[in-house]
């Protein structure tokens, strides 16, 4: 995905569509802005449901100087917490930057302490995650309030609903995205939610708006709706048909995190027809999606990582990417014919293979796993042999040909099969006398 010219991305009349203004309370969320017969909705006012109060006329314009450092160019989108700026760092190189309020409130106190507690963000780095460079605030010369805001690096490309809608039919309707595409979108942002996770964070907000392809790379780009996993009090942020049926009760988790992935997912890869609301916390009939009944694999993966109880899906967002990565290698190896073999992270190597010598005849002295015979040794090496605790002797530090009897043949295959990997270190797996 090329880079754009930043300046490119700003919009030249920055309007919220009025079937996209609610109202920012977090309790509330009722529409404000509209229409009423001929008269067009007012763009600031009071909610009629709550009273609290709305704006979605940017605060910021161009040539604005933030915190004495951050020129504003103009606007490049509106969120959830208000108007997406892109900005100038003049004392820095001039760099690239985007200003994005972090809080709607006019209580400098409280904006005061969102801000300090939100400060840990500038300590993630991630090659998926868009980095913070400051925390800053701005008078609002209208209103008297101060303002609080992310500075972050400017992300250029497209985002993944950008390139969801940009794929269409003959006719209009919008082409899904390869199954392969969306699979390799999805493991790279499993990466970047298990690095959050790590540090004891959730991102809570993963959607199809808040992902970035730069060059041959997925950002997540928002870090708005970032918290600490044991914050209790802080406003929760999510977006319906993303958001686990869960969290309006218990809040967010690491099992949250991982169902807005797979509704991501969902979104990208078929025509989602009702997501937001028949469908919000379900998937389709399998038989009725031409992406699952070619795929088996992909629809169990999101069956799994959706389930309605969080303990039945995916226990980390490891253990969700290495079986999205497993679906895709079963993916590209149908479309191509030919096997995407892996090593697995369960089984090792064989430790011995089954009838590569010929059988010793039984004797006289005949053990559980059978008759060990010894090769002569090679000339000028001296024979050396150690018998281990499962009665297994080897020689010269290679295993003597074992003569397989009735009941010992099947010991003997038990101890060629792989065995279970030993996630820490210790001594090899002792077979039973």
């Amino acid at each position: 995905m090329p880079r754009p010219d930043p300046q490119s991305a700003v919009m030249e009349n920055p309007e919220v569509p009025e079937r996209k203004r609610f109202c920012s309370r977090s309790d509330c969320g009722a529409p404000v802005g509209r229409a009423r017969g001929e008269r067009a909705g007012r763009t600031e006012g009071f909610c009629t449901k709550c009273g609290h109060p709305y704006s979605f006329v940017p605060k910021l314009t161009t040539g604005d100087i933030v915190h004495g450092q951050y020129e504003v160019m103009g606007c490049l989108a509106h969120g959830g917490l208000g108007w997406v700026y892109l900005a100038v760092d003049r004392a820095v190189s001039d760099r690239w930057v985007v200003l994005k309020g972090l809080l709607d409130t006019g209580d400098q106190d409280a904006m005061a302490a969102a801000i300090s507690e939100r400060r840990f963000l500038a300590e993630i780095e991630h090659s998926n995650i868009v980095r913070i460079y400051n925390f800053v605030e701005h008078l609002d010369q209208r209103t008297g309030s101060m303002d609080g805001y992310i500075v972050m690096e400017y992300v250029g490309g497209k985002s993944l609903k950008e390139i969801a809608n940009d794929r269409r039919q003959v006719g209009g309707k919008r082409d899904p995205l390869p199954v392969e595409q969306a699979c390799a979108y999805g493991i790279e942002a499993l990466e970047a939610l298990g690095h959050l996770h790590s540090r004891n964070l959730l991102y809570c907000d993963f959607k199809v708006d808040n992902a970035i392809q730069q060059a041959d790379q997925l950002k997540l780009i928002d870090m708005g709706a970032v918290r600490r996993m044991d914050d209790d009090e802080s406003a929760i942020y999510g977006t319906v048909g993303y958001q686990a049926p869960e969290v309006a009760e218990v809040g967010p988790s690491v099992a949250s995190d991982l169902y807005t992935v797979a509704r991501t997912l969902a979104v990208l890869t078929f025509d989602f027809q009702g997501y937001t609301n028949y469908f919000v916390d379900s998937l389709p009939d399998p038989d009725n999606i031409e992406v699952f009944r070619t795929y088996e694999s992909f629809y169990r993966l999101l069956v799994r990582a959706t389930d309605p109880d969080p303990a039945r899906r995916f226990s980390s967002a490891s253990e969700m990417a290495e079986q999205l990565t497993g679906v895709l290698r079963e993916v590209v190896a149908l479309q191509s014919g030919r096997p995407r073999p892996a090593l697995s992270t369960l089984f090792g190597p064989e430790l011995r293979v089954t009838d590569a010598t010929l059988f010793a005849e039984l004797t006289d002295d005949v053990s559980t796993l059978g008759v060990r015979v010894l090769p002569p040794p090679r000339r000028g090496l001296k024979r050396r042999t150690a018998t281990y605790a499962n009665g297994d002797s080897r020689t010269n530090g290679a295993p003597a040909p074992v003569a397989v009897g009735a009941v010992a043949g099947v010991a003997a295959v038990a101890g060629a099969a792989p065995v279970a990997a030993i996630a820490a270190a210790g001594p090899p797996p002792q077979l039973p006398p």
